[in-house]
C-alpha cells in the first residue's frame, strides 16, 4: 500500500512539472487591459489558426497558448471595447516551430494597442 501511495504521488510531481515545462516552452499571446474598460472580444489571427478572449476587466492579463505549427506570417489582431468601438492591427512576426516566445499586447488608456515581442 504504501509503495503504491509513493507511486502516485511521484507520478502527480512528474505530471506536474511536465504541465508547467509545457506552459513555459509553448509560445503564447499576453493580452494586457490598461484601457479602463472591458476588452469584450479580442481576436488574433496567427497564419494557421485564431485564438479568442472574451471580456478582459480593466487592469487584467489573459493569457493563452498555441500552437507551433504554423506558416511564416505576422499576428493580426482585432479588440472589441465595451464602448463599441474597434481597435485593428497587426504586429510581430509568426514562424514555424517558435518556441518560448511571448507576444504581449497591451491596450493603454488611450485605446492605442503597443507589442512587445
Amino acid at each position: 500500500m504504501r509503495n503504491c501511495l509513493l507511486f502516485l504521488f511521484a507520478s502527480a510531481i512528474c505530471i506536474f512539472i511536465a504541465y508547467n515545462v509545457y506552459l513555459f516552452v509553448m509560445p503564447s499571446v499576453k493580452v494586457v487591459n490598461q484601457s479602463g474598460q472591458i476588452l469584450t472580444r479580442v481576436e488574433i489571427s496567427l497564419p494557421s489558426n485564431n485564438l479568442v478572449f472574451d471580456n478582459i476587466a480593466p487592469s487584467k492579463t489573459a493569457r493563452i497558448h498555441h500552437s507551433t505549427d504554423q506558416a511564416e506570417g505576422e499576428y493580426a489582431y482585432r479588440i472589441r471595447l465595451s464602448s463599441g468601438e474597434y481597435i485593428n492591427g497587426r504586429c510581430g512576426s509568426v514562424t514555424h516551430d517558435q518556441y518560448m516566445k511571448v507576444l504581449e499586447l497591451t491596450v493603454d488608456s488611450e485605446d492605442k494597442v503597443s507589442c512587445i515581442e
